[in-house]
């Protein structure tokens, strides 16, 4: 299987920053005995488990799931990888404080030669991920008339990656003078659970509320999901409900008759609260059909 060529190596690393290099030593050298492969997946698994403690529904089994993994490494293999992960953490400090985001993951797997044309696995350059969501979020005017009509916008990635494109839509709502904390809430889907966990790390950094879905945006399977800290404290699990419920609600006015009386109980049901986010059985309908496009799209 053809993997990422020279050409694009030197490319990802001349425009890394301090940090990401870093990043990339210390994962090599842990790297050395176990394998490249084996130990980008167990950092990114770790890292987003460590960063999802605030989802306490699946705190339990997700504080199993990681001693299980760092079992496997040695003392100092640990400290390289909470180092790499320090380093992670710093460089979108970095990024945040200069208002210029970018798909640091995405990018540093790159570096490390990951990239596979046998599985399609290459992520997209930030610079053209940039592009395309400015496209589709359409310029500052339109997405101030779109938040200030429907309070928030949604925003659908149905193979999400590492998560770039979603973090160019909350870069293309910040250029808007936006609160994308408060204006925007994404919904990211792959069936692969490394981008899983490194779409999850980057949006919890940059403190997006977003729910990362391990599943099949078409069929509606869902393995697993990943509330974010944004999502779970800013109590968009209730918004989200609302929201739903409105749009529900709505449909029942313009076709009364074809709607049986107890879906009407069952909107009122689903606009209800909770403290805690429910793991989802299936992916909702409405993210199914959405999902159908099979690109990033406002739902």
């Amino acid at each position: 299987m053809a993997k990422t060529s020279n050409a694009q190596q030197r490319r990802f690393l001349n425009n890394a920053d301090a940090h990401q290099k870093e990043i990339v030593s210390l994962i090599r050298q842990v790297a050395h005995t176990r394998g490249i492969d084996r130990v980008w997946s167990d950092w990114v698994e770790i890292c987003a488990i460590a960063l999802a403690r605030a989802d306490l529904a699946q705190r339990e089994a997700r504080e199993q799931r990681y001693q299980q993994v760092t079992a496997q490494y040695e003392r100092a293999e640990l400290d390289l990888l909470v180092q790499a992960f320090s380093h992670l953490v710093m460089a979108y400090e970095v990024r945040v404080q200069a208002a210029d985001f970018g798909d640091v993951l995405g990018s540093t797997f790159m570096m490390l030669d990951m990239g596979n044309a046998g599985t399609g696995q290459f992520f997209t350059p930030y610079e053209v991920s940039r592009l395309m969501g400015n496209m589709m979020m359409g310029n500052g005017q339109d997405l101030v008339d779109k938040t200030s009509a429907q309070e928030f916008v949604r925003v659908l990635e149905p193979a999400c990656g590492a998560g770039g494109m979603l973090i160019a839509a909350a870069h293309a709502m910040h250029d808007a003078q936006l609160n994308y904390q408060q204006c925007m809430h994404a919904t990211a889907i792959d069936i692969d659970q490394r981008c899983v966990h490194m779409t999850f790390i980057q949006l919890a950094l940059l403190h997006v509320p977003a729910v990362v879905i391990h599943g099949n945006g078409l069929t509606g399977e869902c393995r697993e999901q990943w509330f974010t800290p944004a999502h779970i404290l800013g109590g968009w699990g209730a918004r989200l409900r609302r929201r739903e419920a409105e749009e529900g609600a709505r449909a029942l006015l313009q076709a009364p008759a074809a709607v049986p009386d107890h879906h009407v109980d069952q909107v009122a049901a689903d606009s209800s609260s909770a403290e805690i986010d429910a793991p989802l059985q299936a992916i909702p309908k409405a993210i199914r059909q959405a999902a159908a496009a099979g690109q990033m799209s406002l739902f």
